[in-house]
């Protein structure tokens, strides 16, 4: 009998060290904090610090690079600076990245468009600039850089910068990727008084064209100069581009502060305008819907609600930004609507390869009238450009 008892304690023992080993590693705070110190001090001290079970190794190291604390000398070559030309006081961050074009590997730099197409009383970042790297606290190392793709402030805000060939060597590109079903991510980035990481930004919304997360930082004067900062998930991967924050989630005040990034996959729409002539299809999203389908270079200026048979029933000019909440609320506060008819402006520079502001909506520029149907999804580009209809106006159609 002892022996048979013997023979099932055996068993059983060896039944559970193999459920133990498949088993996620426990990793116990004195223990990362005894890793962390001996990579510190490396040598023999780091050897023994390592666990001999490969797993408890790989969670370990993967563990101590996520709480590991970003500094501006690890950046090197990843972030820079761009300064308004009139007013040093106003700057913006920007990113280094890499992505894949016909299987090529490419490097780009990227911004935000609020950035480039500015105020017309206060023109931004030209065409052509020095991006500002930090080499470290007081170092920098300047870089031309030109800006060569621009999506309008109120679609994507995003603008894609190219650097020069020999530039390259310096540049340490962060890779794109993907959320994951993350709810946390951080961003690196400088505010007007220098390098600013921001940790712990709760994931709020993954949407289609907006990564919403909360804003750790309460004060909005140390948050001036953020946009355009690089929103990275736990794998040190470009998810997102800081586009700006809100004082609170709700007008009640009763939230914290929440920020905007636009998801980092759209950078490669702006590689394939660069590539294409700066043509490129852009949707355009409310919420998870998507609705028109736009080039890379239209900047939304006017749009209307039309029943069935043409007749306005909601027109709206646009000025800097399109509030797609606002577009939301007209749609469901005339849910009889059966065209979205949207009015769009091309994006150019002027001779001093400034960004030319948003003039008015009955000047002779070019423009393009698009009519979407909100039933069927069809998209009609029209032959002409027509001015911004007024409800008061007769049936269209």
């Amino acid at each position: 009998m002892k022996p048979f008892l013997g023979i099932i304690l055996f068993i059983s023992c060896c039944f559970g060290f193999a459920r133990q080993s498949h088993a996620q590693p426990k990793i116990t705070p004195k223990m990362l904090k005894r890793y962390a110190a001996a990579l510190k001090t490396g040598g023999t001290a780091r050897r023994c610090a390592i666990p001999r079970n490969a797993k408890l190794a790989t969670a370990l190291s993967k563990k101590a690079r996520q709480q590991r604390p970003a500094t501006l000398e690890a950046q090197q070559g990843r972030l820079f600076q761009a300064v308004f030309p009139k007013d040093e006081r106003f700057k913006f961050s920007g990113v280094v990245f890499y992505t894949y074009y016909n299987g090529k590997k490419e490097i780009y730099g990227a911004m935000v468009s609020h950035a480039v197409s500015s105020a017309s009383l206060f023109p931004g970042i030209p065409r052509h600039f020095e991006a500002t790297f930090f080499v470290s606290k007081n170092q920098t190392k300047k870089i031309p850089a030109e800006i060569v793709v621009f999506s309008p402030v109120n679609i994507l805000d995003l603008v894609l910068v190219k650097f020069p060939d020999e530039a390259e060597a310096f540049l340490n590109p962060y890779p794109l990727g993907k959320l994951n079903n993350e709810k946390k991510v951080f961003s690196l980035g400088y505010n007007d008084k220098g390098f600013l990481p921001v940790y712990n930004r709760r994931v709020i919304q993954d949407l289609p064209y907006s990564i919403r997360t909360s804003m750790p930082i309460a004060d909005r004067s140390l948050r001036q100069g953020l946009c355009g900062s690089a929103v990275l998930n736990n794998q040190n991967q470009l998810v997102g581009i800081h586009t700006g924050s809100a004082l609170t989630e709700n007008p009640k005040n009763t939230q914290p502060p929440c920020s905007f990034a636009t998801p980092a996959h759209f950078l490669n729409l702006l590689v394939e305008a660069y590539h294409n002539g700066g043509k490129a299809t852009v949707p355009f999203y409310i919420d998870n819907e998507r609705f028109i389908n736009l080039n890379m270079n239209e900047y939304i200026v006017s749009y209307a609600l039309l029943n069935a048979v043409g007749k306005p029933l909601k027109a709206k000019t646009v000025q800097l930004h399109l509030s797609r909440t606002d577009l939301k609320k007209q749609l469901q506060a005339f849910p009889h609507a059966k065209f979205l008819l949207i009015t769009t402006h091309p994006l150019s520079w002027d001779e001093n390869n400034l960004a030319l502001p948003l003039t008015s909506f009955f000047d002779e520029t070019p423009k393009t009238t698009y009519l979407y149907n909100l039933r069927t999804g069809k998209q009609y580009k029209l032959p002409s450009f027509i001015h911004p209809p007024r409800p008061s106006q007769p049936n269209w159609f």
